[in-house]
């Protein structure tokens, strides 16, 4: 069916319906629902019924409804283009009537203008019906110029269109020539709407609800009624206002879904940014820490001395190795406290890098004599006799050697 592009803001579905009034007053009605599914319009269903207006139809109408006329009671003239159809325009045309009493249709096409009229108590009567059946009246026209709106759809190329009794003289640009009504005409061939067949007899049914389905979006043929216009302006402005809510609502929806996910996603960036600052404080403080515990031990390294470059074991070693026969060693002490007693270590500082020795000897050439040694050596920077007595008590000669490395 045909195809709908862009964005829609009129009926999802409707119906339209022709209602041919005959001499006798009985009705010939010919009614056909279309509905919008994925952008295509689609015919749901179709019904014909002929009879009095006492149940015009037993077809369940609750979509908008487009009625369209024909038959007793519509008269139809053609005439020169006019620009306004109005009292003064139209009065050559129907002399003797009063058009204040008439629902007024015109149809411009090229050159021309089809203007249509019914009585007023004629085209209510039918509406009446309709509305006790359930169905408003959204959009009245008559006579067969709703088709012009599908013209474009059908499978009739030539110069003349023909169906259920209606013959339609076109120009090169569809633009209507002429239009005459014979009972028995008929187009010869099956009508299609696009690709679908469509019953000749519903053809004028299907274009009052295709333009009642797009009335938001094509130049309507219908009657000059304001009560009728404003049924369908109410009815339009409730349906924007439906769908651009949704629409509203579900903008709102997406946009909180996006901010949900954001925040969301900027907690867990924050969240990670904590972790990170966390554990860069820790190794931060742990380092301010470590560096502190690094300068403490430095300072107490050196402060006993073991920065030195020889280990204590080498220089006892050397001193021992290098000691007089005649010489008794009695104290060694490397890098000896400065001017404080042993017991006050904690707070005395150390002569780093010396160390002093102190013995007893039986000759004072054994000690010279090992000073000079001790002077050949390459770790040695001086060796200087601190203290030489004597004691007379144990008949020996006490000494104090102190040596810088």
């Amino acid at each position: 069916m045909a195809s709908l592009l862009g964005l829609h803001h009129g009926f999802n579905s409707c119906a339209g319906a022709e209602v041919h009034l005959k001499q006798d007053g009985s009705y010939d009605v010919r009614l056909l629902k279309l509905s919008l599914r994925k952008k295509l319009i689609q015919i749901d269903g179709k019904k014909r019924y002929s009879g009095t207006s006492a149940k015009i139809t037993d077809f369940v109408l609750d979509e908008p409804l487009a009625v369209t006329l024909m038959g007793k009671g519509v008269l139809i003239k053609k005439t020169a283009r006019l620009e306004v159809a109005s009292a003064q325009t139209l009065q050559h045309l129907f002399p003797t009537l009063k058009l204040d009493e008439f629902y007024v249709q015109h149809f411009p096409a090229g050159a021309h203008s089809f203007v249509a009229i019914v009585r007023r108590e004629i085209a209510d009567a039918v509406m009446a019906v309709f509305k006790k059946q359930g169905a408003e009246v959204l959009m009245l026209s008559l006579g067969p110029f709703a088709t012009d709106q599908v013209i474009p759809q059908l499978n009739s190329y030539g110069d003349t269109l023909k169906f259920d009794g209606h013959q339609v003289v076109l120009n090169e640009a569809k633009e209507w020539i002429d239009y005459s009504y014979a009972a028995g005409t008929n187009a010869g061939f099956p009508l299609k709407i696009d690709i679908e067949t469509i019953p000749e007899e519903f053809l004028l049914a299907y274009a009052a609800a295709f333009q009642l389905i797009l009335h938001d979006r094509l130049d309507v043929v219908e009657v000059e009624a304001d009560a009728i216009k404003d049924r369908l302006i109410g009815l339009s402005a409730k349906l924007k206002f439906k769908q651009y809510g949704m629409a509203m609502v579900f903008f709102f929806f997406i946009l909180l879904m996006l901010n949900f996910f954001l925040l969301t996603g900027y907690n867990s960036s924050n969240e990670e940014l904590m972790s990170k600052a966390g554990r860069q404080s820790y190794i931060f403080e742990n380092r301010a820490k470590l560096e502190q515990d690094v300068k403490e031990k430095e300072a107490l390294v050196k402060k006993l001395g073991w920065n030195k470059s020889y280990k204590y074991a080498f220089l006892c070693d050397q001193i021992g190795a290098s000691m007089p026969k005649d010489v008794t060693l009695d104290e060694l002490h490397i890098n000896p406290l400065i001017g404080s007693r042993i017991g006050l270590i904690k707070e005395a500082p150390l002569e780093l890098g010396s160390m002093k020795i102190k013995g007893q000897t039986g000759s004072v050439y054994a000690i010279n004599g090992w000073i000079y040694e001790l002077k050949q050596k390459n770790w040695v920077k001086d060796v200087q006799l601190e203290k030489y007595t004597a004691d007379d008590q144990r008949e020996t000669q006490m000494f104090t050697i102190l040596l810088k490395y």
